[in-house]
């Protein structure tokens, strides 16, 4: 990684997502002057829709041996967690390419890099979690929730892999398990409980990061297009539709809309979204903590007296487009296992585009070729847990006091080729 000698002491955030968020809260205790810009609504997109779940011991690789096998069988089903609409682009084509070859057991048992944690999350998000400004808002402690139980599906009883805090009394099923949790149907055959993990409203949390952030000096901008990243003569400068802002860098957080902005720079990334859909759903009883339907493919997220579901993975070149099935998809899904949810009432129906990469870690570095502008994306599905992490990475890497090690893990060189207008047919 190459940067500029001198530290930057102006940095404007292209993105007002969960992680454009994190990054401006470390740059700005760093003392760096920040602007964050949003397009829309801060937090719109996964940032808001997404489960909530902050779950570091749960997280696997989704490239796991066997998945491209289940996923092809799967394939025809109206309610498999996964779909694929044709017709699919060139960048599409190349990620399941790439995805496969990594789908592998020899990949699978080798695991994350040494400096990283949980599977491709950056090392030490799990510290990172239990500071105060991330457990608590503006206001007051988040509706945190611990611990977390998982459920297997009828006849299976699979044990969580070694080294995961599983609470006394390990496997519950029966009796036992509508005892540690009765919100669950008799279909939910056996489970176990996960301490140490967490869940909390991500809207509410948006709300209070945005909150502490204008305390602290940091100014967000809403309804900010970007246009355009110009990296020449020792600065930078965003232009968007509100207006040009100029800074010594530019950290670009804009999820899968981070892929247009390094293409305009020259750069093209390994960058897809996989759209996830989410909606809330009343129950009697709610359940008491978040719940993982392991085989359905589903969480269950209590948030006040109604419950968040959230689930499935859909791949199409329309990032945007919300298709009514899906959600039909994921009520088949959950259906048998939640209890006196009311499924016909359904409300703050959501799709939101998840920017997957195909060895399932973040892009957290300097575009090649531009060491002013960084990128801070790629999350995959793991935007929310991952966020504090990688606000600390950033700050480290342009005060530089990040790790070196732990940086390259994530560099965004793995992934970047040159781009080329034309090529792809803009003049």
């Amino acid at each position: 990684m190459t940067f500029p000698d001198t530290p930057p002491s102006t940095v404007t955030i292209v993105g007002g997502g969960v992680v454009g968020l994190a990054c401006a809260h470390y740059l700005s205790g760093a003392g760096l002057r920040v602007t964050v810009l949003e397009r829309d609504r801060l937090g719109s997109g996964a940032s808001r829709g997404n489960a909530g779940e902050v779950c570091p011991d749960l997280v696997e690789p989704l490239a796991a041996p066997g998945v491209i096998g289940t996923a092809l069988r799967g394939l025809h089903r109206r309610d498999s967690a996964l779909a694929i609409h044709p017709p699919a682009g060139a960048e599409l084509l190349r990620f399941l390419v790439r995805f496969g070859m990594r789908a592998t057991s020899r990949h699978y048992a080798r695991g994350p890099p040494p400096s990283a944690r949980s599977r491709g999350a950056p090392s030490g998000s799990s510290r990172s979690w239990r500071r105060p400004v991330w457990t608590g808002g503006a206001q007051g402690r988040l509706p945190v929730r611990l611990p977390l139980p998982r459920v297997r599906r009828r006849g299976a009883r699979r044990l969580p892999p070694p080294g995961r805090p599983i609470a006394p009394g390990g496997v519950l099923e029966g009796a036992r398990l509508a005892e540690a949790e009765p919100s669950l149907t008799e279909g939910a055959r056996a489970g176990f409980v996960v301490e140490r993990q967490w869940s909390l409203d991500p809207s509410l949390f948006v709300d209070r990061l945005a909150e502490r952030l204008r305390s602290d000096g940091v100014e967000l901008v809403e309804g900010a297009r970007v246009s355009s990243i110009v990296d020449r003569s020792g600065r930078t400068e965003v232009r968007t539709s509100a207006g040009t802002f100029r800074a010594d860098t530019v950290v670009i957080a804009a999820g899968i809309g981070s892929r247009e902005l390094a293409r305009g720079l020259g750069k093209d990334i390994d960058l897809v979204a996989g759209k996830g859909y989410s909606f809330s759903v009343a129950a009697e009883p709610p359940p008491s903590r978040l719940v993982h339907l392991g085989a359905a493919k589903v969480v269950l997220t209590p948030m006040g007296k109604r419950v968040r579901v959230a689930g499935t993975m859909e791949f199409e070149r329309d990032a945007d487009r919300f298709r009514q099935r899906r959600v039909e998809a994921i009520v088949a899904a959950a259906r048998p296992y939640l209890r006196h949810a009311d499924w016909d009432d359904r409300q703050e129906e959501w799709v939101g585009p998840r920017p997957m990469t195909p060895d399932g870690l973040p892009l957290i570095g300097p575009v090649p070729g531009h060491p002013r502008v960084l990128l801070a994306t790629g999350h995959n599905m793991l935007g929310l847990m991952l966020a504090p992490a990688t606000g600390r990475l950033v700050a480290g890497l342009l005060t530089g006091t990040a790790d070196s090690r732990l940086s390259s893990a994530f560099d965004p060189v793995r992934t970047v080729r040159r781009y080329s207008w034309r090529v792809h047919g803009v003049q």
